[in-house]
């Protein structure tokens, strides 16, 4: 649990409007929630009024609500944590796990993994998804950060939110890319045919971006690229590959036939290959720049002893 205080240097001012000039990265409705809650106290006296008019030099104490329980069994798992302190933590998510619970699956997810890793985790998410800010792929490995309080929790959603996060990932894709570097975008939307893909169209759905670069072609069959989503849509990477023809090696989703007829030499691969490689950010407390990297799992590194396409 957190606390924090603050000196009020305003006169006449809403409770409720002081704070959010404070706690700049959390919804007005949170603040409120808060107050209403018993949270916030004025010269050491709980005020449950978000309207209260606050005096030039009032001393504000805000106390954050304890996290409920989850009520799921925690998994003992040998978690690679790339950095924590008390605000955040930043984890290297191994393939093969969901993240959260769901239908069928409350044991063996990275929920049930972090309750038994990291002592605080915020509560924002609810009581399933505790301290869980952004989401991977199933198939997917790589970094995610992992929020211990719901004031880091809102500034690290408000952050994503407004693209403040720059994402890289490694994707491994069918054949020779032909271009060094570029961008795909369009508009991505549920496919009216299959409600687990989603697919790109030229008008609706919501705009994506995601911008790449050629790291090296792989023995004549596949290609190493360095993949920089711009915007954080559902599946993004993997159907906006899958649109060029290029679609991710290994990917049980975005498949095409005649990619894994004409490279069987690639069908020792048992999952998709992509990996979020690189997060940078501001620390949602200290505002220091961060740049995290989760390193390259052993299932992708044949990617990178291979020789080059000569």
């Amino acid at each position: 649990m957190g606390i924090v205080s603050f000196v009020c240097s305003y006169s006449n001012i809403r409770l409720d409007l002081f704070l959010k000039t404070q706690l700049f990265n959390n919804t007005r409705a949170y603040i409120q929630k808060l107050i209403l809650s018993g949270n916030v106290t004025v010269n050491g006296l709980i005020v449950k009024k978000p309207a209260y008019k606050l005096k030039e030099g009032s001393i504000l104490t805000v106390k954050e609500p304890e996290t409920k329980k989850t009520g799921l069994t925690p998994l003992e798992y040998d978690l690679e944590i790339i950095y924590e302190d008390d605000c955040i933590a930043a984890i290297n998510k191994p393939a093969g796990i969901c993240v959260h619970p769901g239908k069928g699956n409350y044991d063996n997810t990275l929920v049930n993994i972090l309750i038994g890793k990291i002592s605080n985790l915020s509560g924002i998410g609810g009581i399933e998804r505790p301290g869980i800010v952004h989401r991977l792929d199933k198939d997917t490995s790589g970094i995610m950060l992992i929020a211990k309080n719901d004031f880091s929790h809102n500034a690290l959603i408000s952050s994503f939110k407004n693209r403040e996060i720059k994402k890289t990932y490694l994707a491994i894709c069918y054949g020779l890319f032909p271009q060094k570097d570029g961008c795909i975008e369009g508009f991505i939307k549920r496919d009216v045919k299959n409600r687990i893909k989603m697919q790109i169209t030229k008008e609706t759905g919501r705009y994506c971006l995601t911008r790449f670069e050629t790291i090296k072609q792989i023995r004549g069959v596949a290609t190493l690229l360095k993949v920089m989503p711009h915007t954080g849509r559902t599946h993004q990477i993997r159907v906006s590959l899958f649109e060029t023809g290029h679609s991710i090696v290994g990917d049980k989703v975005y498949k095409r036939k005649d990619a894994l007829y004409k490279y069987k030499s690639l069908n020792f691969v048992k999952r998709q290959m992509l990996h979020a490689y690189i997060l940078e950010f501001l620390h949602p407390k200290t505002k220091e720049k961060m740049i995290l990297k989760a390193e390259v799992p052993g299932d992708m590194l044949w990617a990178f002893d291979a020789d080059n396409e000569q």
